[in-house]
């Protein structure tokens, strides 16, 4: 039987491991504070615990190659990268606007997932450099998702309206401004009573006009409760 004194002696990596946590901590925090400025569910805690309990299979992993011999060595691993699509899959939502959420989220988690594997097997550079990449999307490359949104001129339509009576309106405002509104879908059940309709459409924006402004436009029209792109 392997006691813990023997465990502490004989192996070089479960002194190192201390110091793994403390650099699988370090780059992960900052991602999960940003997802949880964001007010995302999984955030500055969970991408911690994710990423030292990563690193730990990954050097538990090692230490039973050390102890025992011959293992293999990617197994845990990869059981961790497959368990965490459970725990990612959590945090994605469809909204009532049929709008999905938390993928971003999602893709974080399964990153400081492989971030912490690679810093527990000892790969610092490859989880350092991972992690540099990985801040510069979800800051810096965040400024230019918005900025390709603006120029767009297509987009999926979210509504609400009182009456079916206000699609013609929002059909005849989309084709004033030189627009076409295609793929309407409206949902049977909007959860609101008999008298609410909702569904979505794709609204295509021609030339220079701005899609903002057309959606904002169609906003107002008298019996929209609420219009919004997804």
């Amino acid at each position: 039987m392997i006691g813990w004194t023997p465990f502490f002696r004989s192996s070089p990596r479960s002194r190192s491991f201390p110091s793994r946590c403390g650099c699988c901590s370090r780059p992960c925090s900052p991602l999960g504070y940003e997802r949880e400025r964001h007010r995302q569910a999984a955030g500055f805690r969970t991408y911690i615990i994710v990423a030292d309990a990563a690193a730990l299979v990954m050097m538990t992993n090692l230490y039973i190659g050390d102890v025992f011999g011959s293992t293999d060595l990617v197994r845990m691993p990869a059981s961790v990268i497959t368990g965490l699509g459970f725990l990612g899959a959590g945090t994605i939502l469809v909204t009532k606007s049929h709008e999905i959420k938390g993928l971003t989220t999602a893709a974080g988690l399964w990153a400081v997932s492989i971030i912490g594997t690679a810093i527990g097997a000892g790969f610092y550079t490859g989880g350092t450099v991972c992690y540099a990449f990985i801040l510069l999307a979800m800051n810096v490359l965040r400024l230019v998702d918005v900025r390709i949104q603006s120029r767009q001129k297509t987009a999926t339509v979210y509504f609400e309206l009182r009456s079916k009576l206000s699609i013609g309106q929002l059909v005849r405002l989309a084709r004033e401004k030189d627009c076409t509104l295609s793929e309407l879908e409206l949902y049977a059940d909007s959860g609101y009573g008999d008298n609410l309709v909702c569904g979505t459409f794709t609204l295509w924006a021609e030339g220079r006009t701005s899609l903002d402004d057309i959606l904002r436009e169609l906003s107002a029209v008298e019996g929209v409760i609420y219009l919004t792109r997804i």
